[in-house]
């Protein structure tokens, strides 16, 4: 979900979109929104390994049984 500086509209945007084209325009105001790289990295980083630890927290709840990849 990405807020809009300049009407506050909330809107949703894909992921691999805002990697590869961080400047949006809002499609409530239709002014330009930025998107920090480095945030978006960062945040990826941190659900990523989030999710590792949660699996592995599962595998281990399973008795041992690996999960289906």
């Amino acid at each position: 979900m990405i807020r809009c500086p300049h009407c506050s509209a909330m809107y949703e945007e894909l992921i691999s979109r805002l990697k590869y084209e961080p400047k949006l325009s809002c499609p409530s105001c239709e002014k330009y929104v930025g998107v920090n790289l480095l945030e978006l990295y960062t945040a990826l980083d941190s659900a990523e390994k989030s999710c590792e630890a949660l699996f592995q927290k599962l595998a281990g709840a399973a008795g041992g049984r690996s999960l289906p990849e």
